[in-house]
């Protein structure tokens, strides 16, 4: 049988817990040195001890100077919570509590009113309860509320409780039951999640196809990763640490259709950087397909057209309206529609869906800063006001010539 990971409680033990947790409470635990406030909690439960007495609350692991440069991580550097965490030697848990209770007062809200020993008054719990009916996640009630995510739980369980007592339907799940790191998976969930994984598809696709979180998918892979190597496995693609050299499916990828197009036009002869660029694909890639293209022909006896070079071409003459995408971004979301639909039909909505943005965009306000920067690229001009005469007050001399 496996060892137990803490100690079992000794009689000496058991005996100072009947004694004196009745009337310390939780401060009992300087008199047993190894053992956690909340295993001396979960103990005293068992045997079912109250005590009379209210501990204070539990002071954050991260304050003062190190509260402050965690926040700083956070804020500016876009650290996650668990890097913060390892980074000041605490858990995960104790600093997402420290660093979002910390950002309530900073961010202009009112934290959960409080009694003299820490605990939730009776108006701190109602203003708590009406965030959970609201399907807040906990992430948001914590930085809102400047509680602990073990306080919001526990006002959650006792929320569901009383409204089972009283015939009534329970909360809403957190967030209105969207997709996010802190919805609870089911094992069927993370059993489906772990099978992609194991195809050798990555978290971006495997969190399109099955609609957890990308955090959730990164923690259930590197538990999976963990597992498969004290087996001496690895997942596909990856070495024993996990790190990916080559995937099963990704958007860089370059679909079918659009390999057709460019093969079609050098057929045709277009040269290969104007087809790279009528088809969406990068110039590299594009020669690379071409020599591709070229051995294969080869292969069949036969050999590429040379390109019939025009000449000097005006920049941009071959350009249509809202295409080719620009950047890579544009790229890999060209190519997200290329998984549904064919390349003519892809390109047409995704031009489409382009001039519908841009025509959003120019009917949006824009802000004072946003005008100055569109004056500042040239795009906009301040022009003199143009006086307008119907506004003007005009006198009519009424006295009659002499």
């Amino acid at each position: 049988m496996p060892a137990h990971r803490i100690p079992r409680w000794t009689p000496a033990e058991l005996e100072i817990l009947r004694a004196h947790y009745p009337a310390r409470g939780i401060d009992v635990a300087d008199q047993l040195p190894g053992r956690s406030w909340h295993s001396i909690y979960v103990k005293a439960n068992k045997l079912g001890l109250k005590s009379t007495r209210q501990a204070a609350a539990p002071k954050p692991r991260i304050a003062g100077a190190q509260l402050d440069e965690a926040i700083r991580l956070r804020e500016v550097e876009g650290w996650s919570f668990a890097r913060i965490g390892a980074q000041f030697g605490t858990s995960e848990i104790s600093a997402t509590n420290a660093i979002l209770i910390g950002l309530c007062t900073r961010r202009g809200y009112t934290p959960a009113e409080r009694d003299s020993h820490g605990c939730l008054t009776e108006q701190g719990r109602e203003r708590v309860r009406y965030a959970l009916k609201k399907g807040l996640k906990a992430v948001d009630i914590q930085l809102r509320m400047g509680v602990s995510a073990a306080c919001v739980a526990h006002q959650r369980r006792l929320y569901n409780r009383d409204l089972v007592g009283r015939g009534k339907a329970l909360l809403p799940p957190p967030g209105g039951g969207e997709a996010y790191s802190g919805v609870k998976l089911s094992k069927a969930k993370k059993g489906e999640v772990e099978q992609l994984f194991l195809q050798g598809l990555g978290t971006a696709k495997i969190s399109e196809r099955t609609g957890v979180s990308k955090t959730s998918c990164t923690r259930i892979r590197t538990r999976l990763i963990k597992r498969l190597k004290r087996k001496g496995e690895v997942l596909p693609g990856c070495d024993d640490t996990g790190a990916r050299h080559a995937q099963a499916e990704s958007n860089r990828f370059i679909p079918e259709s659009q390999k057709q197009a460019l093969r079609s036009m050098l057929m045709d002869r277009i040269p290969v950087s104007r087809a790279a660029k009528i088809a969406a694909i990068g110039s590299c890639a594009a020669y690379k397909l071409r020599n591709a293209f070229a051995a294969e022909l080869a292969e069949r006896g036969e050999t590429l057209p040379p390109p019939a070079l025009p000449g000097r071409v005006t920049p941009g003459s071959f350009v249509q309206a809202n295409w080719p995408p620009q950047g890579a971004s544009e790229i890999y979301a060209f190519r997200q529609l290329l998984t549904e639909h064919g390349f003519d039909d892809a390109k047409s909505l995704w031009r489409r869906q382009k001039g519908a943005a841009e025509k959003a965009e120019a009917r949006r306000p824009k802000t004072f800063e946003e005008q100055l920067a569109l004056v500042e690229a040239g795009k906009l001009q301040i022009t003199a006001a143009v006086g307008r005469a119907h506004l003007e007050p005009h006198f009519q001399d009424t006295r009659r010539a002499a």
